[in-house]
């Protein structure tokens, strides 16, 4: 009866360890060969970034140095809002060296396309506000040079009015 037990047993643990649990495969990210940055590296940009936005000036270069060797998460917080234009542009340079792929199965490289392409609109958003405010100067020049024009001409009004009097 025992050895009856033990062969009907047996197949049953030796089966039951090479069961295989849906719910563990279905946790794991499989990394996409076609991408350039892994999907699991989307939260460490988000997490980057909130970090960043909320630090202080000393902090904020701190953590620019201690990441300078990932060109990806250096870029994205070189784009963070509240940088100046020079941030901007470093971080456009790096955006331009990275191979982003910008398909639906890369979420993290559409991610840093996305903040690759909204610098840009900034960058451009900055240029303009450039050109306008230059164009703003130079009228505002104009009208202050024309309002002299009129003011000495409204001082030699009176002069001329008493000169056509007297002859």
């Amino acid at each position: 009866m025992r050895l009856i037990t033990i062969l009907f047993i047996a197949p049953l643990i030796f089966l039951s360890g090479c069961q295989q649990f849906p719910i563990r495969d279905k946790l794991a990210v499989p990394f996409n060969p076609n991408c350039f940055v892994s999907d699991n590296a989307l939260s460490q940009f988000l997490e980057d970034e909130h970090l960043y936005i909320m630090s202080d000036a000393t902090q904020q270069k701190k953590m620019l140095i201690d990441i300078s060797g990932s060109s990806a998460r250096l870029a994205n917080l070189l784009s963070s809002t509240g940088n100046n234009k020079v941030s901007l542009e470093k971080s456009l340079l790096l955006f331009k060296q990275l191979p982003l792929l910008p398909k639906k199965v890369c979420t993290a490289d559409r991610y840093l396309y996305l903040r690759f392409r909204q610098t840009q609109a900034h960058l451009s958003i900055i240029e303009e506000l450039k050109t306008i405010s230059s164009q703003l100067n130079s009228a505002e020049q104009t009208i202050e040079k024309q309002q002299q024009q009129i003011n000495a001409l409204t001082q030699i009004e009176p002069a001329i009015t008493r000169q056509r009097e007297e002859h």
